[in-house]
């Protein structure tokens, strides 16, 4: 939990934090590795197939990311 994290006490005593939904990784993640993938297809095929499956792959991890960096306990 960072400094501006924004913490509540709930009804039933346990103290609960607003975390990421991994919007900013998603979209990221899906624009770099759609590049990253379509480089890559470039040299050996179908570069909209690289792209696809890049940006599915890059949006998958940058999710994935983003939403791990802040925990609530």
């Amino acid at each position: 939990v960072y400094a501006n994290t924004r913490v509540w006490q709930g009804d039933d005593g346990r103290y609960y934090c607003r975390r990421s939904n991994g919007t900013t990784g998603l979209l990221i993640g899906a624009a770099g590795g759609a590049l990253l993938g379509r480089e890559v297809a470039g040299r050996y095929g179908d570069r909209t197939l690289g792209a696809i499956i890049g940006a599915a792959g890059g949006a998958l991890l940058g999710r994935s990311i983003d939403r791990s960096s802040t925990r609530c306990r």
